[in-house]
């Protein structure tokens, strides 16, 4: 029996859920280690910013894409 086209796309968005975890990660991540060893506190909270700001923008780009699949699938 083949898989549900349901759980394949769960799959497919978890996979890209990984991948664009990683990705922020290691940009914004970065960026907040060098911040916080040699930044003043508002660099800091600015950097932390943009770290939720790319987090918020990513859950955003999901959600688009889970409502952009036809229905029924």
């Amino acid at each position: 029996m083949a898989p549900k086209a349901s759980t394949f796309d769960d799959s497919r968005l978890e996979n890209w859920a990984c991948d664009k975890a990683q990705e922020i990660m290691l940009r914004e991540g970065f960026r907040l280690i060098r911040t916080a060893r040699s930044g003043s506190n508002t660099e800091l909270r600015e950097t932390s910013l943009l770290m939720a700001r790319a987090i918020a923008a990513s859950l955003v780009e999901a959600s688009a894409a889970q409502r952009a699949l036809p229905a029924g699938e």
